[in-house]
């Protein structure tokens, strides 16, 4: 789709060593070509590819995100309990849309004015869905809570050296316990077996619907935070890993990334 006259909307993202580190940002990206944090970076990249919305990355270094927050004057919409205080978390994904001189911060907000600002394009909060994909998103988190720590460890190695160290000193603090101890061995087949129940949950989610992606032949949100997670256990774990993934679930997660793989622009 050809957005004649528009300005490219700045994206905002973590670069690493390998194509696009945070699912959360790559889910962005996808809904604008029509993702800290585990699939809204990656997310957002689906989301803007997806819309035809032109759009260029700045990619901001870890400890680099407060210091935009406040230059730019946002407001962090994350609290987390950090040695028993809540405390602002500073998060990507934010966009900056230049044809209305607006920052947007949170997943699904940008989701939302993405659709309400263009409305002309393909919509990734299809009529009268807000709500219920508001509902999976959240559901679908609390499904892969219990892989955090496995999550953190196995994606902090792919991150730059700058972030990689604010990225462990933060986490750290954030769970109270040394960095060598988020996934131990010992750890390790729980916390995979979680991501293998939660992973039956989802496919059983899909399974009800009977098409392709969650609300039939035509991918949305939710199907891009799903492929966002994927994406990012295919950059972030072991080969074997992602493997093993892939033939879960009659080979769904396999499809499911070629089938959105075309919305993921990471060349910008």
């Amino acid at each position: 789709m050809s957005m004649p006259g528009l300005k490219p909307i700045i994206f905002y993202d973590i670069p690493s060593i390998v194509q696009t580190w945070s699912p959360n940002t790559v889910k962005t990206r996808q809904v604008t070509r029509l993702k800290s944090s585990f699939s809204s970076l990656t997310c957002h990249r689906y989301c803007l590819t997806f819309k035809g919305l032109p759009f260029q990355t700045v990619w901001l270094e870890y400890p680099e995100i407060k210091s935009f927050y406040e230059q730019h004057s946002l407001v962090p919409t994350t609290l987390r309990i950090i040695k028993g205080t809540p405390t602002p978390v500073h998060t990507l994904p934010v966009i900056m849309d230049p044809n209305t001189n607006r920052f947007i911060t949170d997943s699904f907000a940008i989701a939302q004015y993405l659709d309400e600002q263009y409305p002309d394009t393909p919509q990734v909060l299809p009529h009268n869905t807000a709500a219920l994909v508001h509902a999976f998103h959240t559901a679908l988190h609390d499904a892969i809570r219990g892989i955090v720590m496995l999550g953190s460890f196995r994606g902090a190695q792919k991150l730059n050296p700058k972030s990689k160290e604010y990225y462990i000193r933060t986490r750290e603090e954030r769970f109270g316990i040394p960095w060598e101890q988020f996934a131990t061995p010992e750890k390790r087949e729980e916390q995979w077996n979680t991501l293998r129940a939660a992973c039956n949950t989802i496919d059983g989610w899909y399974a009800t619907g009977g098409g392709q992606f969650i609300m039939g032949d035509t991918p949305c949100f939710a199907d891009f935070v799903v492929a966002g997670l994927c994406k990012w256990i295919q950059y972030c774990f072991e080969n074997q890993e992602w493997e093993e993934v892939k033939s879960w679930n009659g080979g769904r997660w396999k499809r499911l990334v070629e089938a959105t793989d075309r919305y993921l622009d990471c060349s910008k």
